[in-house]
């Protein structure tokens, strides 16, 4: 009796422990971080802009590195639920207050998810049609 009980309670750990694959797995969020620049954005920054017009156009960088003033990184990080991690990085090199160097050598556009739902992309391309959200 003993022995069945003992090779029930074994076979019944097994059977349970190979069902796992079939519960269901807690749902993990994407995280985004950073500084998202698109190549048409990319494309308008100039050697030679000042600091503020490059801040303008690329927004405020990620990273400014108390040791390096004249540095400016701009990096985008995402990891996927499913543990899929991408990243790119834009370099900005000032001399004073002029961009004196871009550095792409990390830039992947390709990189930079779009996590924006469709509804936001139409609602982003298209201009604001004003109104006070009611209708009369």
């Amino acid at each position: 009796m003993r022995k069945n009980l003992i090779f029930i309670c074994i076979l019944s750990a097994l059977s349970i422990s190979a069902c796992t694959s079939l519960l269901p797995t807690p749902h993990k969020i994407d995280i985004q971080q950073g500084n998202r620049i698109k190549p048409e954005t990319l494309e308008k920054l100039q050697l030679g802009m000042t600091q503020q017009q490059a801040k303008f156009i690329l927004g405020t960088p990620l990273l400014q590195d108390a040791f390096h003033k004249n540095r400016w990184d701009y990096i985008y990080y995402y990891k996927a639920g499913s543990g899929e991690t991408k990243q790119s990085r834009l370099r900005l090199i000032f001399e004073g207050d002029t961009l004196a160097e871009i550095d792409r050598s990390h830039y992947r556009p390709e990189d930079q998810v779009n996590t924006l739902k469709a509804n936001e992309v139409e609602q982003e391309a298209s201009p604001s049609r004003g109104g006070g959200g009611h209708s009369h």
